[in-house]
């Protein structure tokens, strides 16, 4: 592994002093509205003017016969290994949104930048217009870029959302002294639990060294692979670990590792979205290009050797590694400003932001590599995808799974 500091300032927090130690929590909305925020988050790849319903041959083709063509009466949604739990509490439908919401009209432009630090680490690899790491090169089909860091930073800001300014919610305690964050991307969670938990030591690891260079005085980070065999000398007494889906392929190993470096009492805590579209009124069904791209993307995964659909699996998965008192909450990522909580709106416009970038960020790795489409398919089918994301009579939303356990 490759301790550094890395070498790019870049601040995640626009508003606050990059001297200042402690960054309270506020919802970004209260520092910028949506509108001027959503340049910042766009996509660097312009939407086609698409807006057919139909699939054109050279991609229906790659999609399952039976994928539903027609857009009529909407079907009950397919079960799900977390249904049970998703339908206990039905988001509901805020009817006063209009049929054309100008939230989700703003138009996509980004840029990315490179750095450099150690040419083994930083000698990245491009493709298609995006930047890929260059550590265990191949190992995550996913951009490591300017474009792909902002939309990391949007995913910190939307779990926060959802926590009410939380990062975890494992029962630590205020005495943890190590921790450690698996796959940190830009940093951003590491530092701020360094920032609130200044008696704690903080190491976020990661294929890509694309944290900044100012940090907190006790959050460090390395270039690392979870994957691999752990070397740490010292336990920790909290392990964290978000959005790791689709970057594992033996979690009973990572499991069995966690554990072992952990301190008696110390906590594991995962934090992923599952990858399913739902809804709690029939009208994920209508979204047919979104659940066929979902859909290839879960076959893609699983091609690959790290499927993007297992954290329903964790709760058991900890347990047999030897964790106890393993607790799951479970939560929904809305996608668009529709449901009728505020709480809820809030979250949905931001993650159909994310959502966009998505699958930017992720479609072309898979598809291209993976499944062997070519460019034009990509982004024709792309942008039909979009299309479903922005039909405000879609309620579609993504289940978000927490799962935690002790050591004993």
């Amino acid at each position: 592994m490759t301790s550094f500091f890395p070498f790019e300032a870049r601040n995640p927090y626009p508003n606050c002093s990059e001297a200042s130690p402690h960054r309270p929590f506020e919802p970004l909305t209260k520092l910028y509205p949506i509108k001027e925020l959503t340049p910042y988050f766009s996509s660097s790849f312009p939407s086609l003017p698409i807006r057919s319903t139909s699939v054109p041959s050279a991609i229906r083709d790659e999609m399952d016969d039976d994928a539903p063509q027609e857009r009529g009466p909407s079907p009950p949604d397919p079960p799900s290994p977390l249904h049970d739990i998703l339908a206990e509490n039905p988001v509901q439908v805020d009817d006063a949104i209009p049929d054309h919401d100008s939230v989700l009209d703003e138009s996509e432009s980004s840029s990315s930048q490179s750095t450099s630090l150690k040419s083994s680490i930083i000698n990245y690899k491009y493709e298609n217009g995006r930047r890929y790491h260059a550590f265990r090169e191949g190992t995550y089909p996913v951009p490591n870029d300017e474009q792909e860091q902002d939309r990391m930073d949007m995913v910190h800001h939307i779990y926060r959302l959802l926590l009410g300014g939380k990062l975890y919610l494992a029962p630590i305690g205020d005495h943890v002294r190590r921790v450690l964050d698996l796959g940190t991307g830009t940093g951003i969670w590491a530092m701020d639990f360094a920032d609130e938990h200044p008696a704690a030591e903080v190491l976020g690891t990661d294929l890509s060294p694309i944290q900044p260079v100012w940090t907190p005085p006790n959050c460090i980070f390395e270039v690392d692979d979870f994957e691999s065999d752990w070397l740490y000398r010292q336990p920790f007494d909290y392990i964290h670990a978000r959005e790791l889906e689709g970057c594992i392929a033996n979690p009973d190993k990572l499991f069995r590792q966690a554990l072992e470096h952990l301190t008696p009492g110390g906590y594991l805590e995962m934090q992923a979205v599952d990858g399913f579209f739902l809804s709690d009124d029939g009208t994920a069904e209508q979204a047919v290009h979104a659940q066929a791209w979902i859909k290839s993307m879960l076959d893609g995964a699983r091609k690959f050797g790290k499927p993007l659909d297992t954290c329903s699996k964790w709760k058991e998965q900890m347990e047999d590694a030897g964790f106890v008192d393993v607790r799951q909450e479970v939560f929904k990522f809305p996608i668009g400003p529709w449901p009728k909580d505020p709480k809820l709106k809030e979250i949905g416009t931001w993650q159909y932001w994310q959502e966009l970038q998505v699958v930017e960020s992720y479609t072309h790795g898979i598809y291209s590599r993976i499944l062997g489409w070519d460019n034009v398919q990509i982004e024709v089918f792309k942008a039909m995808v979009k299309n479903d994301f922005k039909n405000p009579a879609i309620h579609i939303y993504l289940p978000v799974v927490f799962v935690w356990g002790r050591k004993l």
